[in-house]
């Protein structure tokens, strides 16, 4: 059963003006204009009746690389400069693996342990983002969703009515689809850059986003928060899971000789990317100081979301040799101290209050 939108809360991500379902004499328009085989047979179409965001499998593309203008007047620069074109490249062409029925990057045991005794705390950072959240609501922003991959980040909308998934990469939403379809969990799917995000102000009852915001540009990470909190509606809460790297306490201390492989690393491959135009993935991570600065909230809060990374559990967390133990210990300093924790660790959940 297909799943009704409600068009209202959507608004144009060029002009901030209503979008409407396009009638035949737009689309008739719109395929003059392509001249392609297969004919657009359904989209949107803002108020001036100036852009056409096209609708195809269910995915909205309200990112303006797919937008088509529908007078001369209109002309948009497809072209973007190169560390947000990267980004935009590497989820683009990304592979997917199957994980417990589900498909999920790739590359993702890069950054996750995914040995078994590790299994439940890892599982438990997934779904901890949903203590920061109101349980019920209608609308469930997930901002750069990516595939939705495992079952703790379904589970995350629970109670809500609606889950709307936005991504840049219309194959994280196709995977996306199919993940939730497996769980019997309905979405919303659009294909949209987090930095114009196509809703209206006061929409979502929470707003989420994981492991994304370190990924836009420096310089424009509080223009996708300010985005994130313009969507959500006044005393709701936006989650966001941050990658702390460098400023991380716990891991500049424990990891060592390791930290600096990495920091250096990082560095380098910065140069690399920018010296040969390769589609590294783009990472900057600001401290916990300048997100207190520039909070667009009325208040944030920083909380333990995973306090150790893969070089962490690879290093020291080995069955036999008491890694359970300490891993054990770990969590429950996480449980007890989830502010500290959250301070001090790698990855954090900040929790912006409207």
């Amino acid at each position: 059963m297909r799943m009704v939108i409600d068009y209202s809360i959507l608004q144009c991500p060029l002009t901030g003006e209503e979008l409407f379902p396009a009638n035949d004499d737009v689309l008739t328009l719109v395929n003059k204009k392509l001249r392609v085989k297969e004919n657009i047979t359904e989209g949107l179409v803002n108020l001036s009746q100036t852009i056409f965001y096209p609708i195809k499998e269910h995915i909205i593309f309200l990112h303006q690389h797919y937008c088509i203008p529908l007078t001369e007047e209109i002309v948009f620069k497809k072209n973007i400069d190169f560390d947000k074109e990267r980004i935009f490249n590497y989820y683009n062409d990304i592979k997917y693996i199957d994980f417990e029925g589900k498909k999920i990057y790739e590359d993702a045991d890069k950054w996750v342990d995914f040995r078994d005794f590790m299994l439940a705390y890892t599982q438990q950072g997934f779904s901890n983002v949903r203590k920061y959240i109101k349980q019920q609501g209608t609308y469930f922003a997930d901002i750069a969703c990516g595939p939705v991959a495992f079952k703790e980040y379904v589970c995350l909308a629970d109670g809500y009515a609606n889950r709307i998934c936005i991504d840049i990469s219309v194959n994280a939403l196709q995977e996306a689809r199919h993940n939730l379809k497996k769980e019997n969990q309905q979405g919303i799917f659009i294909c949209a850059d987090m930095l114009s995000l196509p809703l209206k102000e006061n929409v979502c009852d929470a707003v989420v986003c994981h492991h994304a915001l370190f990924h836009v540009q420096k310089d424009l990470q509080l223009t996708a928060l300010k985005e994130m909190c313009r969507i959500a509606k006044p005393a709701t809460t936006i989650a966001v899971v941050y990658d702390w790297f460098y400023h991380s306490a716990f891991m500049n201390i424990a990891l060592g000789p390791v930290q600096l492989y990495r920091i250096a690393r990082h560095y380098a491959g910065k140069l690399y990317a920018g010296m040969f135009k390769k589609n590294k993935l783009y990472f900057y991570s600001h401290s916990q100081n300048w997100f207190r600065r520039n909070n667009p909230g009325t208040k944030i809060s920083f909380y333990a979301w995973r306090s150790i990374n893969k070089y962490f559990s690879k290093l020291y967390l080995h069955k036999k040799f008491g890694g359970v133990q300490l891993l054990n210990y770990i969590w429950r300093k996480e449980k007890e101290k989830p502010e500290l924790m959250g301070k001090i660790g790698e990855y954090s959940v900040i929790v912006i209050e409207k």
